[in-house]
């Protein structure tokens, strides 16, 4: 056995000298190079901002949140979140992705596989445990730097971020791994067998998808991403959609949609009731920080956004005749509907318990919670109706920090507005003035987002 391993070491040894010379694989400089400006730029803008948000939400009442048994809680839920995403991450891009000629030429071979695939194990593993640490030590020094917590909390944020990594990379690379069938019993650790246990379709596959998503990204083609990271349709196959009108068959589809892909259904039922809960709380109780309103309209966003595919994929249709005979406008308000009433219930029902629970009253908390339905309803138009990132004579490829705050647009608009709201109401309850500016605000969101329908829907009509 340890003749087939120094002739592994050898001949992977000559090809690495092949490929990429006397210097060996570049890709442990790009790595370190990754990690130092991430360094950077966690140190001057997420820990100064950490820092500021933990001031304006009191630190003192932060302190108190950190010491009690709410923060397991929520640690808890983070991080089953955080395993969670980590292996359906894993299903479309694992942490093992080689080039496909490599995967041709030497994880084909007579190789050992956790030798051919180690050195891309390696890198991923290092990635999640550097990002979680760091995440830690951001998360910790926020509040340190706040007085919220004493310094003390800065080893423990470091030890918590690291094994949050460990777990984010194993259930990466578990993700990744049962893709494949099992492999025959052999010896070694559980990581080795799991890299092992991937086959060489399966890592051709993941190669090329990984290679389209990086060019989608690039090219701000979110229609070809998702289309790559879509999981193919296994449910509800038999069911079939029958004509009941321009507007009712549109919803008849995101209903069919959403049974077809009831996982999407559950995430985004999920993420609204937490955001409702989040955002009652707020309303209900002056003890909650308003921070919590932030995050809670950050949650609801994506909870609205993971029950909006109907949307998007009227979206990807801009400039084709109308299926079922309505406009572009008219469609893309009917897929507001299913995801409209399914936030709206959902929220108002959890925020006032919750609320209610807190000791406010029912008319103090209902009417915000049913104004951020609205605001995410233009959101929604804004997310999906996106258009091409902004570009300029001097600069027709735009740069990655312009496709960056281009995607993330809607989603930060949505939770500011979302977020002041819910601050707002809590320090202006009766000011006739901000109850106006809110709706009106609203309103003109959705407006807004009505009106980038058709403008995008006529752009694509002149090309």
């Amino acid at each position: 056995m340890s003749e087939t391993h120094a002739s592994d070491a050898e001949r992977l040894a000559d090809t690495v000298h092949v490929l990429h010379g006397s210097g060996g694989n570049p890709a442990r400089k790009e790595v370190a190079y990754a990690a130092y400006v991430a360094v950077i730029v966690v140190g001057l803008y997420g820990f100064p901002l950490l820092r500021a948000l933990v001031i304006a939400a009191d630190r003192d009442t932060m302190a108190s949140a950190l010491r009690s048994p709410w923060s397991a809680l929520v640690l808890i839920v983070a991080v089953a979140a955080v395993a969670l995403a980590a292996r359906e991450a894993g299903r479309v891009r694992g942490p093992i992705v080689a080039p496909v000629p490599w995967i041709d030429h030497v994880v084909a071979s007579s190789i050992d596989r956790w030798a051919s695939l180690r050195s891309w194990f390696g890198y991923s593993l290092f990635a999640a445990l550097f990002a979680g640490g760091l995440a830690g030590l951001a998360v910790g020094g926020g509040f340190a730097g706040a007085h919220a917590a004493g310094w003390w909390i800065l080893p423990v944020g470091l030890v918590v971020g690291l094994l949050v990594g460990l777990l984010a990379g194993t259930a990466w690379l578990v993700g990744q791994s049962r893709l494949s069938p099992p492999p025959p019993p052999g010896s070694g650790p559980w990581w080795v067998r799991e890299v092992r246990r991937l086959g060489v379709h399966d890592l051709r596959t993941q190669s090329s998808r990984s290679n389209r998503i990086v060019g989608g990204v690039q090219a701000g083609d979110l229609r070809a991403v998702r289309l790559e990271a879509a999981r193919p349709v296994t449910r509800g196959r038999d069911l079939r959609l029958r004509h009941r009108g321009p507007i009712m068959t549109l919803v008849a589809r995101d209903v069919l949609g959403l049974r077809r892909s009831p996982g999407a259904g559950l995430v985004g039922l999920l993420l609204c009731a937490a955001a409702g809960g989040g955002m009652g709380a707020t309303l209900g109780s002056t003890a909650v920080p308003p921070l919590v309103g932030f995050v809670a309209g950050l949650v609801s966003h994506l909870g609205f956004g993971a029950l909006s595919e109907g949307l998007r994929l009227e979206a990807d249709t801009m400039g084709t005749p109308p299926l079922f005979g309505a406009p572009p406008v008219r469609a893309a308000a009917a897929h507001l509907l299913v995801p409209g009433a399914i936030h709206l219930v959902t929220t108002v029902l959890v925020g006032c318990i919750t609320g209610v629970s807190l000791g406010a009253d029912l008319g103090s908390v209902l009417p915000w919670l049913v104004m951020t339905t609205v605001f995410l309803a233009g959101g929604a138009l804004l997310a999906a109706y996106r258009g091409r990132p902004p570009s300029s004579p001097f600069n027709p490829v735009p740069s990655p920090q312009t496709v960056a705050i281009w995607y993330a647009f809607p989603l930060l608009l949505g939770t500011l507005l979302i977020g002041g709201m819910v601050w707002g109401a809590t320090q202006f309850p009766t000011n006739g003035y901000f109850v106006i500016a809110t709706w009106v605000a609203g309103f003109w969101l959705v407006y807004a987002g009505l009106n980038r329908v058709q403008r995008e829907n006529l752009a694509h009509r002149d090309v």
